[in-house]
């Protein structure tokens, strides 16, 4: 394994995953909302369209095809060869973007669309847009779901896709 270019990929996905969503968050703001906390969820779900959530879906699920495609590329023109370092390349490459996620994200990005009041049906002073409410989503997501099923599943996309290359 390469831990220089994985340290480095890692970083570049970060930059480009916290970038397109987060442009797309000002495009969108109102399907994103879907994704806070259940009385975020239930403030802003009369503003929601189903055009709005299908953008949405239609960037993110492409963003995340790109990403494990350049992961897979990436790992190949790096040299790295073998079911495991191509695993733990993936690995710690959506690790890096899960940390930049929460962060960027979950962290700051929340108490900027809190100021803002970009999110229609949810004002600033909503109970929702506390930490202990937020922590209650995006500390489990990050911490568990992302860390033992997302970046794992991710290990092993990578290493498939680098096998077909």
């Amino acid at each position: 394994m390469n831990l220089s270019r994985t340290i480095l990929d890692g970083i570049v996905l970060s930059i480009l995953f916290n970038a397109v969503v987060g442009l797309f968050f000002f495009v969108v703001p109102q399907a994103y909302a879907m994704m806070f906390p259940k009385s975020i969820k239930e403030s802003a779900k009369p503003y929601v369209t189903r055009k709005e959530l299908r953008v949405m879906h239609l960037v993110l699920y492409p963003l995340y095809l790109l990403m494990f495609l350049y992961m897979a590329v990436s790992a190949h023109l790096a040299g790295v060869s073998g079911f495991w370092n191509l695993f733990w390349t993936g690995y710690i490459e959506m690790t890096f973007v899960s940390i930049s996620d929460f962060v960027l994200l979950d962290v700051l990005g929340r108490i900027y669309v809190k100021d803002k009041g970009l999110i229609k049906g949810v004002d600033k002073e909503h109970l929702g847009w506390e930490w202990s409410k937020w922590s209650k989503l995006a500390v489990p997501e990050h911490g568990i779901f992302w860390t033992f099923m997302f970046c794992p599943l991710t290990g092993l996309i990578v290493a498939g896709i680098a096998a077909l290359l």
